[in-house]
């Protein structure tokens, strides 16, 4: 193992606050051969270090995190980063997620509420985006997520959403 490109990568993650893309790494790694391979293994044995802090993969890059439990701890001495989304946010953002791309007035069926400022708002945060028309009367826009919103949930893909049965259980188990 090379000790200066671990280094890297880990001072590279710490300096950052935010997930770096794959393709950063490859970028400046000396060998991008196996690169991948290498990655897995420094975040192995970063992760096995158990300092409070972990690095997790996300949104196609990685991420150096402070574990849930050392969060929960201190997040009375340094608080939350940044606002936290209202339940109306979460439940467009739920609704988008699942059934993207949708439209506004999909959106608004589901929930059963106007929308209208919930969705500027997830824009202007860019955790979704606009992708296009729906080919139907009138061409409404349709809306997606974004990669922030991947990195906000901490999630490396769509696909590690919950199911709704899933959903169904962690909400039963509470």
């Amino acid at each position: 193992m090379d000790n200066k490109e671990k280094k890297i990568f880990y001072a590279s993650l710490f300096l950052s606050g935010k997930p770096l893309s794959k393709s950063f790494f490859v970028k400046i790694s000396e060998n991008p051969i196996n690169l991948e391979n290498r990655i897995s293994e420094y975040i192995e044995e970063f992760n096995h270090l158990e300092l409070g802090l972990k690095i997790r993969t996300v949104s196609d890059g990685y991420q150096m995190v402070t574990e849930s439990v050392i969060f929960e701890e201190l997040s009375e001495h340094f608080g939350e980063k940044g606002e936290s989304l209202s339940r109306a946010a979460l439940e467009t953002l739920a609704a988008i997620a699942y059934k993207q791309p949708i439209t506004k007035n999909e959106i608004e069926d589901l929930r059963g509420v106007n929308s209208s400022g919930i969705i500027k708002n997830l824009l202007d945060r860019n955790l979704i985006k606009v992708v296009g028309r729906k080919d139907v009367p009138g061409r409404p826009l349709l809306y997606c997520t974004t990669k922030e919103f991947l990195e906000y949930f901490g999630l490396n893909s769509l696909s590690d959403l919950p199911t709704f049965r899933e959903w169904q259980e962690l909400k039963n188990n509470k």
